[in-house]
């Protein structure tokens, strides 16, 4: 009790200790906001069209080439040192039965963010969970899910339907979405071997209905299809860095730039009702620990930024927490023991993977020789991307075809998404993308769980913006972890059976992981506790 007592003894004082919130008339910008990627971006351009003064501060800058903008090259682009931040997590506890505690975590910093490097991958379908509860966790009705489906519509700008025949989808936005791209094969008909021709119609041939993963009457069903892809139309990744440039090449000049830029606190300030934040602490030139470009921790030259009406903090799953912690909100008892002053008490400051792979009889001819190099004198795909209006291998996403289903009848929408690739992709493990490269003759089932119960962490090694962060992912730790690992072992003997009952099946040499050996629920079991992946 009297630790509660000195704690809030030590709010108090913090409370008091601030400084009454300066006159906004003098403020450097109408908003500042953090983070340059799939959240903070569009914020940042719309804001700027309507005619505020942005801020924008991202840690990385701003990189066009190969890794950036060439649809096959996503999982390469994990290791560009342009963009990558490899952040380290352990899986498990201390005292788990399976110890994994160097587990990576690849994200982007650049203009676009992780937008730059993703898979490409275009769903919203079963997200109404997690838009309708935010709705009511803010008795706020615009963050409904039918009501996002407003906003999904203003960005798109869909590339493969017609919009008399898909009214929930958009046509005018600044995304551009499309699917297959099969002018790849019109273009070059040898490259559509009987190997690609059966993965692209297996699914297809499952005797499942087909779905529109991004509109509301597709948003409670199971089925498949093949993905839409956020790619434009001349087989171009289509991201969060094409809005924002366009705001940058506008006349406006309200959207401002802060790039390679570490924020390193929130200025903070009493309203006399609430803390408040004004402004931004930032280190231009500085570099995150987990960046390519982190030459060690120094002592930071900062600049301050100051803002009319609000701060956004929108730095990613890892930087955002960190960003709060540092400015003293979080958890009262971590902070102290690194020495920050607590100002707020918020101590709550995802979904599951698991891949299955397959080897095949034969090379896909689609990908054979291709070796996803960024000279094309090393590289014949890449020399015959750029001579053929970009129409070869890499034209392809991240995926071919869905697979939608639930783990349960009890539950209120699909929860379990397997998609299909023709690589070997067993996770993020590191060097992932050169094992792509070396293995032709492979094919991939990712089974992703949606809404595990499994809650992580994310805590302070010290009070320096370049320490690096304790990540904790704690899968299945939490109540109902059993029923994850159940769902995803569910997933796994589906997307066997799919492959085994349709026309690729008839193509697999053997099951690479789990493997043939791996047939029990408990061995499954044990391959999901060593190798599941995901945030």
């Amino acid at each position: 009790m009297k630790s509660i007592w000195v704690l809030c003894f030590v709010i108090g004082i913090a409370r008091a200790a601030l400084s009454a919130c300066p006159n906004i008339d003098d403020a450097d910008y109408d908003f500042i906001v953090v983070g340059a990627g799939a959240g903070g971006g569009p914020l940042a351009s719309r804001l700027a069209e309507t005619g505020y003064s942005v801020l924008l501060i991202d840690a990385g800058h701003d990189t066009v080439n190969v890794n950036t903008t060439i649809p096959g090259f996503n999982l390469r682009s994990l290791e560009d040192p342009q963009i990558d931040l490899n952040y380290t997590y352990d899986e498990y506890p201390d005292g788990f039965s399976v110890e994994r505690n160097d587990g990576w975590y690849p994200r982007a910093r650049a203009l676009g963010g992780s937008t730059v490097h993703n898979a490409m991958i275009n769903i919203i379908a079963g997200t109404r969970q997690d838009f309708d509860g935010l709705a009511a966790t803010f008795n706020d009705k615009t963050w409904s899910r039918n009501n996002m489906q407003e906003y999904f519509r203003r960005i798109e700008h869909n590339l493969y339907l017609l919009p008399l025949l898909a009214p929930d989808h958009g046509f005018n936005g600044w995304l551009k979405t499309s699917t297959l791209p099969l002018d790849v094969f019109v273009a070059d008909p040898l490259l559509l071997d009987l190997q690609t021709t059966a993965l692209i119609a297996s699914l297809q041939l499952a005797g499942l209905p087909a779905l529109d993963l991004n509109d509301l009457a597709g948003d409670a069903a199971s089925g498949v299809n093949s993905l839409s892809v956020t790619v434009d139309e001349n087989h171009i990744r289509s991201s969060v860095h094409e809005r924002l440039q366009a705001v940058l090449k506008s006349p406006s000049g309200k959207l401002h730039t802060s790039l390679d830029t570490l924020a390193t606190k929130l200025l903070l300030c009493d309203s006399g009702s609430n803390v408040t934040a004004y402004g931004v602490q930032f280190a231009p030139g500085a570099a995150l620990p987990v960046a390519s470009n982190f030459n060690g921790k120094v002592s930071l030259n900062v600049q301050n930024a100051t803002a009319r009406h609000e701060v956004i903090v929108s730095a990613g799953t890892f930087q955002s927490p960190q960003l709060l912690m540092l400015s003293g909100i979080g958890d009262q008892a971590e902070l102290l023991q690194h020495g920050i002053t607590p100002v707020l008490h918020l101590p709550g400051v995802d979904h599951d993977e698991i891949a299955v792979n397959w080897r095949l009889k034969n090379n896909f001819t689609l990908i054979d020789g291709c070796t996803f190099l960024s000279d094309p004198a090393k590289d014949p795909c890449l020399q015959k991307w750029l001579s053929s209006g970009h129409r070869n291998a890499y034209a392809f996403a991240g995926a071919i075809d869905v697979l939608l289903t639930q783990s349960s009848p009890s539950l209120p929408a699909p929860d379990i998404l397997t998609y299909f690739s023709p690589v070997l992709f067993p996770g993020f493990v590191r060097g992932v993308p050169q094992q792509i490269a070396d293995n032709h003759n492979a094919l991939t089932a990712v089974v992703l769980k949606g809404h595990p119960t499994s809650k992580g962490t994310v805590k302070l090694t010290g009070p320096h913006p370049q320490d690096k962060l304790d990540i904790q992912k704690l899968h299945f730790q939490a109540p109902g972890g059993s029923a994850d690992i159940a769902a995803l072992r569910e997933g796994i003997k589906r997307a066997r059976s799919l492959v085994e009952s349709t026309p690729i099946g008839l193509f697999v040499d053997t099951e690479i992981a789990p493997g043939p050996d791996a047939t029990t629920d408990e061995e499954i079991d044990n391959y999901i506790l060593n190798r599941v992946f995901g945030d």
